[in-house]
């Protein structure tokens, strides 16, 4: 489908339920019709080096993936999904009838002012919902699918090192001698990996890497009396299947970026209290390497959107890349003062 047919369906309220209101909202690999009870997400036609949504069949099973993956967090949420018909110059959603132009994620709308980044700016979450966060989580984990082979620390590492990519961009706009910094923590990052190698692989069997949810931070979950984990990736298996600890690091590093580490805290030490999902140094130094590597991830992301002009304000992109620098630099002094103590396990 295109924006325009996309727009149309707006227009003209084509969709299956009755509504006053009609909101697009558009992200580079998705456009989201919003209604009063309803959302309607339907998959650009796009390939990208991480995702193929490029076909009509593709778009068809990632919409059916999408929906089965997230019933496991949300299952109230994640309602089906529904064809989009073309019967001459009318577009529908849900149509019975007609040439089926696409497909699209049939999803019942949450209160969105209860989204979980909302209220923290607001300073509207407690201790208690991340007890209950951390219930909820620990209870996935423990009944997600076990998978033995995955990534191995070369493969983490080039990862890790694909933000060297950004060094220019960093130096540019940030303090000087960004790009070498983050030359030397790439550098440090492989030793690292490769001295904690066989406990990386001794976690797969221990059963610590679980086809999980692969994008767990603020804005994919709405606070509650049962609070709502949503927006899973359902486009690859690769990033979605992941240590727990790395799962989780997700949650804190987007907690501390708030500059709530008392919730980033209690959040982690009532799921390591429920899973036992840390048990020894080497395991420790391994969570903070993943709360680096999820900076690492968000400062490249927001550099690419803003040298391609995506993601909305640039002013707002370029401040967010220096506080997630901000936690990068503190989250490397962490974990090689640690290090240097002495308080891995396995370290050669």
């Amino acid at each position: 489908m295109t924006k325009e047919q996309v727009q149309r369906i707006i227009l003209q309220k084509a969709v299956p339920h009755p509504t006053a209101e009609m909101q697009l909202v558009e992200t580079h690999i998705s456009w989201v019709i919003l209604t009063d009870s309803f959302a309607y997400k339907i998959k650009k036609p796009v390939r990208l080096s991480f995702l193929d949504f490029s076909t009509l069949s593709k778009r068809e099973y990632y919409c059916e993936q999408e929906v089965l993956l997230n019933r496991r967090l949300a299952p109230e949420m994640y309602l089906g999904v529904l064809p989009v018909t073309s019967d001459s110059e009318d577009l529908l959603i849900g149509g019975k009838t007609g040439e089926v132009m696409d497909h699209v994620v049939w999803m019942r709308r949450m209160d969105d002012s209860r989204q979980m980044d909302l209220l923290l700016a607001q300073g509207g979450v407690e201790i208690g919902d991340m007890d209950k966060l951390a219930g909820i989580l620990a209870r996935f984990h423990e009944g997600a699918k076990r998978v033995l082979i995955s990534e191995t620390w070369m493969e983490l590492h080039e990862e890790f090192a694909d933000i060297s990519g950004q060094g220019l961009f960093l130096e540019k706009y940030y303090e000087g001698g960004s790009r070498a910094f983050i030359e030397e923590v790439v550098h440090w990052a492989y030793s690292f990996l490769s001295g904690i190698r066989s406990r990386i692989e001794e976690r797969k069997e221990s059963g610590f890497v679980v086809d999980g949810h692969g994008d767990l931070h603020c804005r994919n979950i709405i606070l509650g009396d049962d609070p709502v984990i949503f927006d899973c990736i359902e486009f690859s298996e690769a990033l979605r299947t992941l240590d727990v600890l790395n799962e989780v690091a997700f949650l804190c590093m987007d907690l501390e970026r708030f500059g709530r580490e008392d919730l980033a805290s209690a959040f982690l030490d009532r799921y390591l209290a429920l899973t036992g999902a840390m048990e020894n140094g080497t395991d420790r130094l391994l969570f903070l390497y993943y709360k680096l590597y999820r900076a690492n991830v968000r400062i490249k992301v927001l550099c690419i959107q803003c040298k391609e002009g995506e993601g909305g304000s640039e002013r707002k992109a370029k401040e967010l890349i220096g506080k997630y620098m901000q936690l990068f630099k503190r989250y490397f002094r962490e974990l090689k003062a640690a290090c240097d103590a002495g308080e891995a396990d396995q370290m050669p």
